[in-house]
Order: structure tokens, then sequence, then C-alpha cells
């Protein structure tokens, strides 16, 4: 049964994906401290790559273009945290004292629902839902402040290893993949060039454009947000550019954070509610209409509906990170099985046409 579905192209390449997928898993698996450090890497790597090789062509040795892209990455990281990260810090605690304002607002607008309901459709809502949800925003906010400490402690950690992970990366990536493929049969070593170097171009061109996409979404949000008064403009701008990543889900969740802020500055207002739809709207407008199809839409080569489930399914196993690393994902699964498929049938047509006549029987 087994060597029955060996024989068949599809089952082989089935097979090996499965078996390169349990190995990423162990990987994973055994890399897990290190594991957002290395990720970030691989994204600065993808980006800052291109940069060293234009530094090259203009006659710059290895090690200096490397440096050069580095200091500058890394000039631009400390200016971004002297100047942004005190205003992100001052805009968080602003949210947190505001926290039990904005429970205090939910739970009067559940009970107004409540009432609404019961007097139009005879329905009864559960009066105490408010209160439960009011009580769970306390303790949210009692837990977010014990968790940032262990966030700033990974941060710190983090910054020391991306940029050495980063510079090793610019330096020795492509002597590390070859090595590793050079480990391939020869049989296999053609097609096993053709896949990685179709995978590595599509996903590297989607890595530096979403990037982009995140950037040009955070600063039209952020931009907006601070002409409509938000007093938390630039930590839900750089929010939503964020959670923009996240296909057709993302906006929606972007438009949440501000809301809830709005009640925190006391009685719900409709013109700041509408506002904050209206810059949302706007950002999504600019990145569908001019972002996306001449950024993203030639990166990316699925349907809609295998995005959408992709999301999901990814979001509900691996949480925020399973919504943005499901694109590639799905993305590389594409090209890895299609190109193993196709290079395992043109092998077995080979075989066939290649057969000797003293083998036909």
């Amino acid at each position: 049964m087994i060597g029955r579905i060996l024989a068949n192209p599809i089952g082989r390449a089935l097979a090996i994906y499965l078996a390169m997928l349990l190995v990423l898993v162990l990987m994973i698996v055994l890399l897990q401290p290190v594991l957002f450090p290395l990720f970030a890497s691989f994204i600065l790597f993808s980006i800052l790559d291109p940069f060293k090789n234009r530094l090259l062509r203009h006659g710059l040795n290895h090690t200096s273009a490397i440096l050069i892209v580095l200091i500058g990455v890394i000039t631009l990281g400390i200016l971004a945290m002297v100047l942004g990260v005190p205003m992100l810090l001052d805009q968080w605690e602003w949210l947190q004292t505001r926290i039990p304002i904005i429970a205090t607002q939910i739970a009067a607008l559940m009970d107004i629902l409540g009432g609404s309901l019961i007097n139009l459709a005879g329905v009864e809502m559960d009066t105490t839902l408010g209160e439960r949800w009011q009580a769970d925003l306390k303790n949210w906010s009692a837990e977010a402040v014990v968790s940032s400490a262990g966030v700033m402690m990974q941060s710190a950690m983090s910054l020391v290893l991306i940029p050495l992970i980063t510079f090793f990366l610019l330096r020795d990536y492509r002597k590390m993949r070859n090595t590793i493929i050079d480990w391939l049969p020869n049989s296999a070593y053609e097609l096993g060039w053709l896949i990685y170097f179709r995978v590595a171009q599509r996903l590297q061109r989607y890595v530096r454009s979403v990037a982009l996409q995140s950037c040009i979404v955070a600063f039209v949000t952020t931009t907006g947000f601070f002409i409509i008064g938000l007093d938390t403009s630039i930590l839900f701008g750089v929010l939503s550019g964020l959670l923009n990543l996240i296909p057709y889900i993302g906006p929606l969740l972007s438009l949440m954070p501000p809301m809830l802020a709005a009640l925190g500055t006391g009685a719900p207002d409709p013109m700041m509610m509408l506002s904050i739809v209206t810059v949302i709207l706007t950002a999504q407008i600019i990145d569908n209409v001019v972002v996306i199809p001449n950024l993203i839409a030639t990166t990316v080569d699925l349907h809609p509906m295998l995005v959408l489930l992709g999301v999901v399914v990814f979001g509900f196993l691996f949480g925020f990170i399973g919504m943005l690393i499901a694109i590639p994902v799905l993305t590389s699964s594409k090209i890895i099985l299609t190109g193993l498929i196709n290079g395992l049938r043109r092998r077995l047509n080979e075989d066939i046409l290649y057969v000797s006549p003293s083998q036909i029987q």
C-alpha cells in the first residue's frame, strides 16, 4: 500500500512535504526560546539584503556593506525609540488609567441595549453581562501591568540577539543555504534549487511588500487619529499598521481599540465614533486601491477563501503570530507541493521515455 502511494508523484510529493514539515516543527520546538528573534532577524534580512547587494555593486567589501546597512538600521531604530517609545508609553499609561471608565461605559451600554431588546422584541438579556465585562477589563488591566515586565525582559534580549543574528544572516546565509542544498542527492539537486528559488523569491518580495504596506497604513491612521483629536493616536496608529498584516480580519480588529479608548473620555461621542470609522475606512481605501494592487497582488497567488480560512485556522492554533504567518506558510506550501508534483511527474515521464527495449517484457 505504501509502495503504491509513493509510486504516485502526488503521494510521493505529499510524503516529502510532510517529512519537511515534521523537520520544521521539530526545529520550532527546539528553537522556541529564540523563535521571535529568529523570525524578526529573517524579516530584517529579507529587507536589508537588497541594500547590501547594492553597496557591493558599488565596490564595497562584504563586511563593510553589512556594517553600513546594520548601522543605518540601528540608528533609525534608536531614533524611533528615543522619539516614539516615550510617547507610546505615555499613551499606554493614559489608556490604563481610563480602563475603569471604559468598563463603566460598556456596562451602561449593555444595560441600555438589554432594556431596548426587552421593549422592542421581548427578549430578556442578562443584565449582569456588562458588570462581568467591567470586572474582566479591570482584571485585564492589572494583568497587563504584570505581564509588561516580562515583555520588557524579552524585548531587551531581542534587542541584543536580533542585530547579531541579522549580521550573520547577511554574511553567511548563502553559504549555509548552499551547504544544505548540497546535501540533496544528485537526482533531486536541480529540483531542490528550483523550488528554493521560487519560495525564497516569493517570500522575500512578500515580506518587503507587507512591511511597506504596514508602514503606510500606520502613517495614515496615526495622522488621521491625530487630526480628529484621539489622545492615543500614535499607539493605535501603530497597532492598526500591525493588525493590517492580518488579511480581512485585521481592519475590523483595528477598529475596536480606538472605539474603546473613545469611551474613556466620558460619555459616548457619536461624532468621535464616526471619525474613527472614517479614518480606518480611509486607510483601507488607500490600502486596497493603491498599495495592494501595486505591491501585494503580484506576490500572493492564493484564493481569497483559502486566505480567510488559513488566517482563522492559524489564528486559532497559534494566536496572533499564527495570523501573521498564515499567508507565507500557505504560499510556500503551494509552491513546494506544486514544484514537487511537477518535478516528480517530469522525472517519471523521462524514465518512461528513456526505458530501454530490453526492459519491456
